[in-house]
């Protein structure tokens, strides 16, 4: 018991088996209840200081969670480099141009020696310095004109065409919408944050329907790029999947997000587990190695090989071995990273040896060995009314390193498998990122639009195409598509 005032711990008196017997039978059932009690609630606190002293370091919880009080911890270890750029590194600063759009010369009007007038002196050029600056914006208008001419022959009177994408008296021309839509999805810039903008820089009074109407030309133009860029990212060999929840009609939804180092595809769902990855239509089809952390639903899908995402783990192990004190946490945590290393290393080469290979298996093994003697020694936990019986924390992450040993070390067999899910996770984040800044969407057909059109642009830029040009292109009916190489598709694997 705690003695408060001289806040020291005091070691509870042991009753004897025989003492105990002694006592009249309501005291001891009475006894037996407090120590069943004082059991559940000293269970019931350590659960609830694992809680608080979980954070983004040591668990999946967002950095957002930890407000601005706990210190960041990175679970990047110390590096032999120093600070800075390193030798060798190429600069990207602001550098002179040959040939300057304009030229203006300075030159002096009198000697600064004798006062002489230097007027019809001819100069050369002892320094140059260079300014890049933007001219002012400026809306070009074109006028289109269609002409009638009559015919000498029959006297019939011919009307030449408007173009076909010239559609009213007055219209907005396509790198307009497509700069429409940059700032919106691109930049998540709300919409009439847009048409102040257009207002301040460009004169130009846009209203928030013209940005709707934009959204929707572009949502139904993109349709093949979508179709195209499912089948290439079934194509990949490698896929990054994940998602995240998003409110839309003030409800709980899901955005799902499958990508490569090449290409992205978002879609939002009502759900979050198999009915909406179904629903995307990549999940079932794809026959190559699908890299995402251990929830439970991506395993209904045994076509393909998982990859599990080793962030997660890292950081559970360290939760258990700092706050847990299990010992074998720590050594799982540095032979993982020490997995990683090898692999780093032998890249090269594609492969790591069998030598090394097995030597991490049976490290591995050897540490679960360790771990589940750990808890096999400790008491159980107090059962529940119902359902399965409590574990640890420590025992549920050894139950899932143990069962999918194969996802886990994925990446020392196959070094085309990242050792994280980062990729996905890196992907996903612009989605929070549209919700803190534009917010959430009214209706389902907003986050229809925003996932198409944010496919479009996000796979445009690891394309390396010109953004402000494939918009354009995609306001135009025409957008930029992908070259899917069936040769390179994976068959399907043997799980």
């Amino acid at each position: 018991m705690l003695d408060m005032s001289s806040h020291t711990i005091v070691p509870i008196p042991v009753l004897s088996g025989e003492v105990f017997e002694t006592l009249p039978e309501p005291i001891r059932v009475y006894i037996r209840y407090l120590e069943s009690r004082i059991q559940q609630l000293e269970t019931r606190v350590h659960e609830l200081e694992a809680k608080l002293s979980k954070d983004s370091s040591n668990s999946s919880k967002p950095p957002s969670s930890d407000g601005l009080k706990r210190k960041p911890k990175s679970l990047r270890g110390r590096s032999d480099k120093k600070p800075g750029g390193q030798q060798g590194r190429v600069g990207k600063g602001l550098a002179q141009v040959n040939n300057p759009d304009i030229i203006v010369t300075h030159t002096p009007a009198s000697c600064t020696g004798c006062g002489s007038n230097l007027d019809d002196i001819r100069g050369s050029c002892a320094e140059q310095r260079q300014v890049f600056d933007i001219p002012q914006p400026q809306i070009n208008v074109t006028e289109h004109r269609v002409e009638e001419k009559k015919c000498p022959c029959c006297g019939e009177i011919t009307r030449a065409l408007f173009p076909e994408n010239i559609k009213g008296p007055v219209q907005y021309g396509d790198r307009i919408r497509a700069l429409i839509a940059y700032f919106s999805h691109e930049h998540f810039i709300p919409v009439d944050r847009v048409c102040e903008i257009f207002k301040d820089i460009f004169g130009v009074a846009l209203s928030p329907g013209t940005c709707a109407n934009v959204d929707e030309r572009l949502f139904a133009n993109l349709e093949v790029f979508e179709a195209g860029l499912k089948a290439y990212l079934l194509a990949a060999r490698v896929l990054h999947f994940d998602e995240t929840e998003m409110r839309c009609e003030k409800k709980l939804h899901w955005v799902h997000v499958a990508s490569s180092q090449a290409a992205i595809f978002y879609t939002m769902h009502a759900k979050r587990g198999q009915e909406a990855m179904n629903a995307a239509d990549i999940l079932p089809k794809y026959q190559g190695i699908a890299v995402h952390d251990h929830w439970f639903p991506y395993f209904a899908y045994n076509q393909m090989k998982h990859g599990l995402c080793n962030a997660h783990h890292l950081r559970e192990l360290v939760f258990v071995h700092e706050q847990e004190k299990e010992a074998w946490a720590k050594r799982m945590h540095d032979l993982l990273i020490l997995a990683n290393k090898e692999v780093d290393e032998h890249a090269d080469l594609g492969a790591l040896s069998p030598e090394i290979v097995l030597q991490i298996e049976q490290d591995y093994q050897q540490i679960l060995t360790e771990g589940f003697a750990y808890h096999a020694s400790l008491p159980p936990l107090p059962t529940g009314k119902r359902g399965k019986q409590k574990q640890r924390d420590g025992k549920n992450l050894l139950d899932r390193l143990n069962e999918k040993r194969d996802c886990v070390l994925r990446f020392i067999h196959d070094c085309s498998v990242p050792f994280t899910n980062n990729q996905g996770e890196r992907d996903i984040r612009m989605v929070k990122l549209r919700q803190k800044i534009g917010g959430c969407f009214r209706v389902f057909r907003g986050g229809e639009i925003f996932c198409r059109i944010r496919g479009y642009i996000s796979t445009a830029r690891k394309q390396g195409w010109n953004i402000w040009d494939a918009f354009a292109d995609a306001i135009r009916g025409s957008p930029r598509l992908l070259e899917v190489d069936q040769a390179a598709a994976p068959q399907a694997i043997a799980v």
